[in-house]
């Protein structure tokens, strides 16, 4: 049988393309780009926040640890205070504290502050922890504290539980508390100095002072404030709003509204009074409780007109309802009032009421 050479010189170039590939792609360089990189991580690269030490933060005779630098820093385990000194003072801008669920223990009643300011500086926030057993303060840092003149301005505190101290939490101007626990401090429990501070979601429990302060602008919502022995919410000054907040059993009343606006909240067993009015308030949408004096009380300071509103609240089971008998100028309507049902206004304030709701306007206040 003949064999057909050009059969033959196809099945062999077949498998050359076949079974030898690589004999027709080209060769990449076999020299290194250069040196071997790292792989792994530095530890200023899996953490680049500052521990808070006695290398990094060295204190003074005022302080355990001291920040003079701007930056992050965090805790890496408990801090005690010792005699006349305060835990962590901050001396900078620009500053981070994460206690990382670590406790600030002022263990001598002579310790001072859990943190406070060394001058003026802005722009701190501080989270994730406990200060407890301070003599001071947990946290100083407005001017009206010690020392004089020293603040920390536009700062941020959040999840912090501060007990059992001097005093709980006094903010600096411009200052936002969120999700804090002030409970069993000597003083009040919260403090919200001048300029547009916000305090949110925070409990003040069964403080010695007020429950929380607020100066000019301030806000306070969703807050829990019982069990004081001051005042629950106390508004200095005007231009404050305070909604949505539960505000009970304090013994130096519920809330004392200097031009506020009080709004949806739950006012229930203080002492004194539910709300009382200073000049240009506005009460609406309350619940307003079991007091052992007036649901609602005016108090103008110089007698003058009240120019308040009251509307729209449930004022039940106080031993007086409203009692704005020497302060003219308020419109009172759209309330209930039962047990009992006194609307002493005086005069030269519009309130009109009526025991039948099913005939009254919508201007009236029903007593029933």
């Amino acid at each position: 049988m003949k064999t057909n050479p050009v059969k033959l010189l196809l099945v062999a170039l077949l498998s050359t393309f076949i079974f030898h590939p690589s004999s027709l792609l080209a060769q990449g360089a076999l020299t290194p780009p250069g040196a071997p990189a790292p792989t792994m991580k530095t530890l200023d690269q899996v953490e680049p926040r500052i521990p808070i030490g006695i290398s990094t933060t060295p204190g003074d005779a005022t302080a355990i640890f001291k920040i003079t630098n701007s930056g992050s820093y965090y805790l890496t385990g408990n801090v005690y205070g010792q005699t006349n000194e305060s835990g962590i003072v901050v001396a900078a801008d620009n500053v981070t504290i994460d206690l990382c669920g670590y406790a600030l223990i002022g263990s001598t009643t002579n310790s001072q502050d859990g943190i406070r300011p060394s001058g003026t500086h802005q722009t701190i926030t501080i989270r994730n922890g406990v200060i407890t057993g301070w003599g001071g303060n947990a946290i100083n840092a407005s001017v009206f504290g010690f020392p004089m003149g020293a603040s920390l301005n536009r700062c941020v505190y959040e999840d912090i539980v501060a007990h059992d101290n001097g005093g709980g939490i006094f903010a600096g101007s411009s200052s936002s508390i969120f999700r804090c626990v002030s409970r069993n401090n000597k003083g009040t429990g919260i403090i919200l100095s001048n300029s547009s501070g916000v305090c949110q979601d925070c409990l003040s429990d069964s403080n010695q002072g007020d429950g929380i302060d607020c100066f000019e602008g301030a806000t306070v919502i969703h807050c829990s404030v019982q069990g004081n022995t001051g005042v629950g919410i106390f508004c200095y000054n005007s231009q404050q709003t305070i909604i949505g907040c539960n505000v009970r059993n304090n013994g130096g009343g519920g809330i004392y509204a200097y031009t506020t606006l009080v709004r949806d909240c739950n006012i229930d067993g203080n002492t004194g009074y539910g709300v009382q009015i200073i000049f240009g308030s506005m009460i609406e949408g309350c619940n307003i409780g079991n007091t052992s004096g007036s649901g609602i009380l005016g108090g103008n300071i110089g007698g003058g007109p009240g120019k308040s509103l009251i509307h729209g609240n449930n004022i039940h089971d106080n031993t007086v309802g409203i009692t704005l008998t020497n302060n003219p100028g308020n419109c009172i309507y759209g309330n209930t009032l039962r047990n009992p049902t006194n609307l002493n206004v005086g005069t030269g304030n519009s309130a009109p009421s009526s025991s039948d709701p099913t005939t009254a306007g919508p201007w009236y206040n029903i007593v029933l």
